[in-house]
């Protein structure tokens, strides 16, 4: 992230990026469980460029949202990291793994996640995630209210 960000975004941001190789490695080859070896073996051959691409995809994707004035994110950082997994869903797809039945709350959410792929929440992508996740949305949360107090929005 460039620029003059806040602490609390920052270390959100650094969090996500390092624990997306581990993340997008495990949620992919969970997917595969039960596949034939010959499935398994392709996913497992372009699993080092999976990992780069959706690195980058959130290390890019993040770092702009994070850096946008709160007032003017119009997304989360949750979704930046579902959007991320299309890289492991072509993966997936190429390789020929089934997709797994979806209720109609997860088509709702994330109609594109075939592979039931992105998080639900930060504790899917790892502990560290999930207290810099849980502070951050304190942070903003504060920021937000702090904002609509000075302008006599709230009591």
């Amino acid at each position: 992230m460039a620029g003059d960000v806040p602490d609390y975004p920052q270390r959100l941001h650094d969090a996500v990026v390092a624990s997306v190789p581990r993340w997008i490695e495990r949620i992919t080859l969970l997917a595969c469980e039960g596949q034939s070896i010959d499935r398994r073996e392709a996913v497992k051959a372009v699993l080092s460029n999976v990992k780069t691409d959706t690195q980058a995809f959130v290390q890019d994707q993040l770092g702009v949202l994070l850096s946008t004035d709160v007032d003017q994110q119009r997304t989360n950082p949750l979704e930046v990291l579902r959007v991320s997994t299309r890289f492991a869903t072509a993966a997936l797809r190429d390789a020929g793994v089934p997709t797994p039945a979806r209720d109609e709350f997860q088509q709702r959410l994330d109609p594109d996640d075939e592979y039931l792929l992105g998080p639900m929440s930060w504790i899917d992508l790892g502990e560290d995630v999930h207290e810099a996740g849980i502070e951050w949305g304190a942070w903003k949360a504060a920021t937000v209210l702090t904002r609509r107090r000075a302008e006599g929005k709230l009591d």
